[in-house]
């Protein structure tokens, strides 16, 4: 993949906010939902960062704004709104956490 360490960078961040909430006080249930909604947005993020032209991506700070851009210019309108409807309930499950 051209962008391989821009989704990287991508992946890394999903992972350190599925170990965040799964550090909270979370039921089985909304861990494996959570899990899957953010495995589904990764997948989202493949997809775009193989369409996206080749991004000079250095450090997290600097390069993470730059890829979330990417990704969401690179994504079908139908995958866009299913990239917003998981981000949406992300935010309903770590605000039911208060996370």
């Amino acid at each position: 993949m051209l962008n391989q360490k821009a989704f990287q960078m991508i992946e890394g961040r999903f992972s350190d906010h599925v170990k965040m909430f799964n550090s909270a006080d979370v039921s089985g249930d909304d861990s494996d939902t959570h899990y899957w909604i953010v495995k589904d947005k990764l997948e989202l993020a493949r997809v775009a960062l193989e369409r996206a032209p080749q991004l000079r991506v250095t450090t997290l700070p600097r390069s993470l704004g730059d890829v979330y851009q990417a990704v969401r210019k690179n994504l079908t309108a139908e995958e866009l709104a299913r990239w917003d409807e998981k981000d949406d309930a992300l935010h309903d499950l770590c605000d039911k956490y208060g996370i």
